[in-house]
């Protein structure tokens, strides 16, 4: 039996390098009719820019990591299936909401350690990477097939990360079309709502510590405002995520015509049955009126792409209807 494949930190990447030969990185490659990541003489190629300079990627890349749930996400949203990928962020498999669309994909690390030997044996032709990567990480990974790393972003802009992967596979048209189908769709929730009227919502994640508000710039906020919320003045922060932790005492901070509510394990979930019988919660006007709604954590508060998308205006259509 073969011995799992250790987890390489980020700061080791470079003495790896330097110690093993790119041969021994690309050796299980060698039925290959050229080496991992190189790109033939005779082979198409494009070049895609990204935010290490313009990279020279296959044009019809046979085998790709997608090192994230969002490049995973928009990899899977454009019919394309990676070889390889990461361990959902506080989990030790592919994201509850990508797994059933990728069943024997290999994990090749965690979004804190990219195990780099496992990646190499995963054959990539091509690796995506996620937007924040380091030079460091990004040096290592470019050893091993083309890499393309996403340029930086406006906060909260996952769009921009779904358009570079697009352009990495080729598929730049597809993209667009997804993205605008998004605007679209988004658009007719708000008209089909619009005569009901429509007031402030917020999304927070139940923590063992206590909740926290959810920045109004990610995904699920921007949505929500799509569709026709207003956004609550709790949520109304940039360049961060999330807030700090909310003690009981503090919980009027949030308080908003309706709160999606989301947990991420079952600490969360204890911490917020034990807060649900507690006054503070009961006098929220969002719980007074009925109006709390628990919708998946991983995809609300972790997810982007276009998939991740598309699930959160289900449950939106499907918890608003009539709204």
């Amino acid at each position: 039996m073969r011995r799992p494949l250790p987890s390489l930190p980020r700061r080791r990447f470079a003495a790896v390098l330097a110690a093993a030969p790119l041969a021994l990185l690309t050796a299980c490659a060698a039925g290959s009719p050229t080496p991992t990541g190189a790109v033939g003489e005779d082979a198409e190629s494009t070049t895609v820019r990204t935010a290490y300079g313009t990279v020279e990627v296959p044009a019809d890349p046979g085998r790709v990591v997608a090192l994230g749930d969002t490049a995973l996400d928009s990899a899977l949203a454009l019919g394309v299936e990676p070889v390889g990928t990461l361990s959902s962020r506080g989990g030790d498999a592919v994201s509850p909401y990508l797994a059933g669309k990728v069943p024997g994909i290999a994990l090749v690390g965690t979004v804190a350690e990219t195990n780099l030997e496992a990646v190499a044996a995963a054959r990539p032709d091509l690796i995506v990477a996620a937007a924040n990567t380091p030079r460091e990480q990004y040096d290592a990974l470019k050893a091993i097939a083309p890499t393309v790393v996403p340029e930086p972003a406006r906060f909260g802009a996952w769009e921009s990360e779904t358009r570079t992967v697009a352009a990495a596979l080729g598929k730049e048209a597809e993209a667009e079309r997804l993205l605008t189908g998004i605007e679209q769709r988004a658009k007719g929730i708000a008209d089909r709502r619009s005569a009901d009227g429509t007031g402030t919502a917020v999304v927070i994640r139940w923590m063992p510590n206590g909740p926290v508000v959810l920045s109004s710039t990610l995904m699920s906020g921007r949505l929500l405002k799509r569709t026709g919320d207003r956004t609550s003045p709790a949520a109304a922060f940039t360049g961060k995520p999330h807030t700090d932790p909310l003690s009981l005492e503090n919980l009027g901070e949030i308080d908003a015509d309706r709160i999606y509510l989301t947990t991420l394990n079952a600490d969360g979930e204890k911490a917020l049955a034990a807060a649900e019988a507690q006054p503070a919660f009961a006098r929220l006007k969002a719980v007074k009126a009925g109006n709390v709604d628990v919708v998946d954590g991983d995809v609300w508060s972790s997810a982007a792409g276009p998939l991740a998308a598309a699930r959160v205006l289900d449950d939106i259509e499907r918890l608003r209807a009539g709204a």
